[in-house]
């Protein structure tokens, strides 16, 4: 019985780890920094004009662009030059974590 309990208690502490590691996509982002890095350079108002009005939208369509936490890194790149930004590695991270609020990434 003992032998059954040092083998299990292991497994199941590895499966743990990898399950929380897996469920935060953006470890060093902050998502509260990132929704300050959103409203600081206005990030939604090419939003607002696309979506007719409320910006957010862009995140939650059906037929949106990135589905992929590596493609919305990617688009985090592409959007700073519209807001005249060079986001650091950081930022781009912190903003990652917040907008996965709407994108629910896994």
């Amino acid at each position: 019985m003992k032998l059954i309990a040092y083998l299990i208690f292991p497994a199941l502490m590895l499966l743990g780890a990898a399950t929380a590691a897996s469920a935060n996509l953006f470890p060093d982002g902050n998502p509260q920094t990132g929704e300050k890095i959103f409203a600081q350079y206005n990030c939604n108002r090419c939003h607002n004009q696309i979506m007719g009005g409320d910006g957010n939208k862009i995140f939650t369509r059906i037929d949106r662009k990135r589905n992929s936490p590596e493609g919305l890194i990617q688009q985090i790149g592409m959007c700073s030059a519209n807001v005249n930004a060079h986001f650091t590695p950081q930022e781009t991270q912190d903003l990652a974590a917040y907008l996965n609020i709407f994108y629910k990434f896994k």
